[in-house]
């Protein structure tokens, strides 16, 4: 996969995690909650924690740059052979 892919996928991936934290954070508002509107239930808490490991995962994924390789042995080998 090369960086751009990875980075748009990475994008994605946040994006993803946006929606899900911001549904689990106000299911209660949207009328998906079932414990009640003042109440904050065990499967809101587990959407907002999975929305923001997939923002941070979807983040890294998207900034996260590889290192350049340098040149190899064979490569100082062909530049400059032996005399």
């Amino acid at each position: 996969m090369d960086a751009r892919a990875r980075s748009l996928v990475g994008w994605a991936i946040a994006a993803v995690g946006v929606v899900v934290a911001v549904v689990g954070a106000f299911a209660d508002q949207f009328g998906l909650g079932g414990e009640g509107p003042d109440e904050f239930g065990p499967q809101q808490v587990t959407a907002v924690v999975v929305g923001v490991v997939l923002i941070v995962v979807g983040v890294a994924l998207a900034l996260w740059r590889t290192a350049r390789a340098g040149p190899t042995t064979s490569d100082i080998a062909e530049a400059d052979p032996p005399r």
